[in-house]
């Protein structure tokens, strides 16, 4: 099938579980409550492998860019000493820090709205970056929108462009992607602005095969 009709199909179906899908969660042991408006994870398999995945230090700071509701804000805060996590949705934020009080780290995570690092302090750096992109081609139109499309991989170039001020010496960016959304691209504009790669974890579905990053930065 080619990639344009699987990403109609992938939207037309996201939309509907969105409207019609359960408001609570479990992912990797922890409770989640989500709204229409908020990605939910019950159904995908992008944010349990991606939180599969993290692995952090006891004494990190992290950074959940696009966490949606908190699934990897609130993995990352189970070990880390900090977590930040930004989204431009204000639905996700409402519930992301629901979300870190029925988990028990909300001590531990601070939510922002914003897009990318718009809402953080100028010269705050991060350990870890968990970036969580939308790849779908098209254009957003309302908040929950943001989660699903990038057209022509903007936010991707903007993030890489802007990750280098907010990561320490020896840090680095966790990113998932998926095959149907030419993931090649993104990564030859990380590469362009100075990032290394290494693939650490890839799953194969029924639809897609989905492919997490290290990226490091020359």
């Amino acid at each position: 099938m080619p990639s344009l009709i699987r990403q109609i199909l992938s939207v037309w179906l996201i939309k509907k579980i969105q409207k019609y899908g359960p408001r609570k969660v479990d992912v990797l042991g922890n409770s989640y409550e989500i709204s229409e408006n908020v990605f939910n994870p019950k159904f995908y398999f992008t944010s349990r492998f991606m939180a599969g995945h993290i692995n952090v230090k006891p004494g990190d700071a992290v950074l959940d860019i696009g966490t949606g509701a908190g699934i990897q804000a609130i993995t990352a805060a189970s070990e880390a000493l900090r977590v930040v996590a930004v989204d431009i949705n204000p639905e996700a934020v409402i519930f992301t820090r629901i979300n870190a009080r029925i988990n028990g780290v909300e001590n531990k995570v601070t939510v922002l709205e914003g897009d990318l690092f718009s809402p953080l302090k100028r010269g705050e750096r991060f350990n870890v970056i968990l970036f969580t992109p939308p790849y779908l081609e098209g254009d957003p139109e309302t908040f929950f929108d943001h989660a699903l499309f990038d057209p022509d991989k903007a936010m991707a170039k903007r993030f890489f462009s802007e990750a280098r001020d907010f990561l320490k010496q020896d840090g680095y960016v966790q990113m998932i992607y998926s095959s149907v959304a030419d993931p090649e691209s993104a990564l030859k504009s990380a590469r362009q602005l100075g990032w290394n790669y290494s693939l650490i974890a890839e799953e194969k579905t029924i639809t897609e095969k989905f492919l997490i990053y290290r990226l490091t930065l020359n």
